[in-house]
This record gives structure tokens, sequence and C-alpha cells, in this order.
């Protein structure tokens, strides 16, 4: 804790530089067998045991607040976002609850799926850990996304449980795109496959019609590669380049990321770019003022307490008399395909 208090002028940072984007924010081998296991591991029906409490807390602090969300508000009845966690049961009273209590609040639905069965409405058992084994997990998630949710969401992003996501920053991406579209989209890197892959550290996504893809075409035509054990996010992008499903930019129009494998302290705070950034990264990155794109969407390695700051900071903190017109931010983001190797 005592490293964190150190560096939280680091957070603050991210308020006092990028005002605007707060005032946006409110204003095959084995693999038929495994899969018929992983099908049989799934939980087919929600957990409601436990009901989630009503988050009266957040509400009396919106009312205490001066903003005008409504442009946010709007653009959430358009765009509706799944957003699924990858997680061990064994983080459910640290990181998972630290999630629960700040950014997944405004996806339009959540799950987080762990290795056994946990009493909550919001936690799927898939039978299988994910330590060793993330891109059997992700099989799995994804066959359950489908079975259940594919026809409620336009959109399906999957974090993980130290990730830090503003939501409204990623419906407005997604707002270029069409979900009836085969569309991937996250931070682009340019190892372990010919055409990359969208790191999972800050976050992928893809819209419903690559989900249908990926399941119809991919799982269960076999035409996905073998699993093998490395990440889940390695692996869905050779299935979606399998099944033709395209990579998309979540570059803004200058250039910055928007989505980070790394944390906001490293890629704001730090003096170079490290040797993963420099090796891995598709496009050049950037340290420092140029670091992020205006309407950052995602930040990595967040531990619980500092997913509590960053929300603090982002949602119920004002900067007074700096007002941002969002109609200059519309266009930040653009439709665009990053071409294959």
């Amino acid at each position: 804790m005592g490293r964190f208090v150190k560096n939280l002028p680091f957070f603050l940072a991210i308020i006092l530089s990028s005002a605007a984007l707060y005032v946006y924010i409110i204003s095959p081998g084995k693999t038929h067998d495994f899969r018929e296991s992983a099908e049989q591991s799934v939980s087919l029906e929600k957990k409601i045991n436990v009901d989630p409490e009503p988050d009266t807390e957040q509400h009396t602090w919106h009312d205490t607040l001066s903003i005008d969300d409504s442009v946010a508000r709007e653009l959430s009845t358009q765009t509706r976002v799944l957003c699924w966690v990858p997680a061990r049961a064994s983080d459910i009273t640290k990181s998972i609850r630290a999630v629960n209590e700040t950014w997944v609040r405004r996806c339009d639905g959540h799950l987080f799926f762990v290795e056994t069965k946990q009493p909550a409405w919001d936690i799927v058992s898939v039978g299988v850990d994910g330590t060793n084994r993330l891109a059997e997990k992700m099989y799995a998630a994804t066959v359950y996304i489908y079975k259940h949710h594919l026809d409620q969401y336009d959109w399906f992003y999957r974090a993980d449980d130290n990730t830090y996501a503003i939501m409204e920053n990623l419906r407005l991406l997604l707002s270029k795109y069409d979900p009836n579209q085969p569309v991937y989209l996250g931070q682009l890197y340019q190892v372990y496959t010919p055409h990359g892959f969208m790191a999972g550290g800050g976050g992928w996504l893809i819209s419903r019609e690559a989900l249908r893809v990926l399941i119809e075409e991919g799982f269960e035509k076999n035409k996905c590669p073998p699993v093998e054990r490395h990440s889940d996010d390695i692996h869905i992008a050779k299935c979606l380049h399998a099944v033709g499903v395209k990579r998309h930019y979540s570059l803004d129009k200058f250039g910055r990321e928007s989505f980070h494998q790394q944390s906001a302290q490293e890629v704001i705070a730090s003096k170079q770019l490290t040797r993963i950034m420099k090796r891995l990264a598709h496009f050049p990155q950037q340290v420092g003022r140029n670091c992020c794109s205006e309407l950052t969407i995602s930040f990595h390695d967040v531990d619980p307490d500092q997913m509590l700051v960053l929300d603090h900071l982002l949602y119920r903190t004002s900067v007074y008399g700096r007002v941002q017109d969002p109609a200059k931010l519309k266009d930040l983001f653009q439709n665009k395909t990053i071409p294959m190797p």
C-alpha cells in the first residue's frame, strides 16, 4: 500500500492531463475431444441464488456532482457490450470485488468465469483452471456466451481481472463499427502469429458477427488450430484469422493507443520505452505526455486499490472551469481495417 501511495501522483496526472477525457465521459490435433469435454464442463444456467445489491452509493454520489452525462447515456443505449473476465475463484474477494465496484458496472452485462462453482449470479463455472489452461478457458467461456448471450449484445469485451476500462470511451470507438460485421479490436502485438494478436491485458473484443463466425465456422467446423499451452489472446487470434475475421484499428486519428497492455504508471511516467514495448507492439508506442489517446480505453496491471483510485479520479473528481465540447471528440476514432502482412 505504501508503494501505491507513493505513486498516487501518477494517477492524478491522468485527470489533470486528460481533462477532456473526463468531460467526454460525463457529457485441431485432439481438439475435438477437448471441445466436447469443455462444453460439458460449462454451466448452462446462470446462477441466481445471490442477487446483486442495489447501487445506492453510486446514485448518492452522482446526485452530489455537477455533471451532464447525457451524451454518454445516449451512446450507451445504442451500443450493448457484454464484459467477461476469466479469473480464479481465489480472487473473488480481491480483484473481482474491485472490478465489480468500479468499471464493470458500466458494461451492459458482465460475467466472471472461474474454475469452480460459486454462489453468485455473475460468476460462471467452466471447470477449467485459468492459470495453466487459458486457451481452454477462453474456449469454454466463448461457447457459453455464444449459447446464452449472442443475441443480447452487440459486442463482447474480454478483460483481465487487473484491467481497468473506461466504457464510455470504448462505446465511442465501437460506434464507428457495425456489430453485424466481423470485427476484432484491441492493442495489436506483432509476434507469435504471422498476423499478430490483440494483447489480452488491455482487453480484446469482437462483434456479435465475429463471435458467431468464431463458433459456427471455427470451433464447430474444426477450422481453428489445435489448442496449445499458450495464452488465450494468441489462440483466439489464430482462430479469428482462420475464419477470416479482420483486425481493426483502435488508435485515434493522431496514432495514439487507446488500449494499453501496460499500467498507467508505466506508460505515463516512464522516460523510455521498455523492451517489450519496442519488440512486441505493432504500432510505434510512446511514453509520457503522448503515450495515450485523449479518450484512452484501458490500462493493465491495475491492482485493486489502484482500481478504486482511478475510478474515483475519473468519475468523482472534477477540474473546475475546464469544459470540453463532446462534438470535438466525436471523430477521434476512425473505421479502418489493419492490412494483413
